[in-house]
C-alpha cells in the first residue's frame, strides 16, 4: 500500500516563503526559522467541506534543472573499484536501477556539502570528478547538486541508487549544496532552491523524511555546520519528519561503515 501524498505548495505560497527567506538574508537562522513556523501556522487546515467532485492531484513540476548533457557529465564507469558491474545478491554494491514507482522505494532525502570544493568556485564537474577518480564510484553519487548561485544540476539519474550515504543508499534520494559548509556559508540563492527542490522532491515521490549526511554516517560532519541549522527548518517547511526513520533496511544486508570522512 503506498504513502498518502501530501498536498503541493502552491505558488503563492512558495513565492511567500522566498520572499520571506529573502528579505532575512542577513537576520541569522532563528530570524529564518520564525518566518517558517509564523507561514505554516497561516496554512492550517480549514473545516472539511462537501464537495461533488474531488479535486485531481496536479502533477508535480519540477524546478529548472540543468541536465547532464547541458554541465558536461562523464560517460559512468561501470568498472569502477567501489561500484563494480551491476547490482546482484552477489554484488550487492554494484550499479542498481530501480524498477517500478519511484515512490514506492523512496523515502528520504538527504542533504550533502561538497567538501572541500568551495561554493564559488567549484562546479559540478569537479563533484563527479572527485567521486569518479577518487571515491572510485561509477558516477558522481549524488541525484542533484545546488550551486552558489542557485542552479540547479542533473546529477545520477533518478532510477539508480546512489553513492552518498554509506551503506543506506537505497530509497535515499541525495542532494549536495556545492561548498564547504564547515568554513563558509550557503548563499540564499542556494538556500531558496535547495526549497523548491525539496518541495517537489516531496511531491513527485511522496517523502516522508529529510536527513543530513552525518545522520546516517555520524563518522562526518557534512553537511557542515553551516548548512546543519538549515535542516530543521527545510523539514518543517516542507512537512517532512527530520532524521534516519524512514530509511528501510534492505533484507539480509548489514549497514556498511562510511568509507570516507565525507560525501
Amino acid at each position: 500500500m503506498g504513502r498518502p501524498r501530501r498536498r503541493p505548495l502552491t505558488r503563492r505560497e512558495a513565492l511567500t516563503w522566498l520572499t520571506a527567506l529573502a528579505g532575512l538574508g542577513g537576520a541569522g537562522v532563528c530570524a529564518v526559522g520564525g518566518v517558517l513556523s509564523l507561514l505554516i501556522g497561516r496554512h492550517r487546515v480549514l473545516p472539511t467541506q462537501t464537495v461533488a467532485t474531488p479535486t485531481p492531484m496536479p502533477t508535480p513540476v519540477p524546478p529548472p534543472i540543468v541536465s547532464r548533457a547541458a554541465w558536461g557529465a562523464r560517460p559512468i564507469n561501470h568498472q569502477a573499484r567501489n561500484e563494480r558491474g551491476f547490482y546482484s545478491p552477489e554484488n550487492p554494491l554494484g550499479w542498481r536501477e530501480y524498477t517500478g514507482d519511484l515512490a514506492e522505494i523512496y523515502t528520504t532525502v538527504v542533504i550533502h556539502h561538497s567538501y572541500p570544493i568551495r561554493r564559488d568556485s567549484g562546479t559540478m564537474q569537479d563533484v563527479q570528478n572527485a567521486h569518479l577518480d577518487a571515491q572510485g564510484w561509477a558516477d558522481v553519487g549524488y541525484h542533484f547538486a545546488v550551486d552558489g548561485k542557485g542552479i540547479i544540476y542533473e546529477g545520477r539519474n533518478i532510477r539508480v541508487r546512489g553513492a552518498n550515504v554509506a551503506g543506506y543508499n537505497t530509497g535515499v534520494i541525495g542532494v549536495v549544496a556545492i561548498g564547504d559548509f564547515d568554513n563558509e556559508a550557503p548563499s540564499l540563492p542556494q538556500l531558496q532552491a535547495i526549497m523548491q527542490l525539496v518541495l517537489w522532491l516531496r511531491d513527485a515521490y511522496t517523502l516522508t523524511h529529510l536527513a543530513g549526511h552525518y545522520e546516517f554516517n555520524p563518522t562526518t560532519a557534512c553537511p557542515g555546520v553551516n548548512m546543519k541549522p538549515y535542516l530543521a527548518q527545510f523539514a518543517a517547511y516542507a512537512g517532512l519528519i527530520r532524521g534516519t526513520g524512514g530509511y528501510t533496511p534492505v533484507p539480509g544486508r548489514r549497514a556498511l561503515p562510511a568509507p570516507s570522512p565525507c560525501c
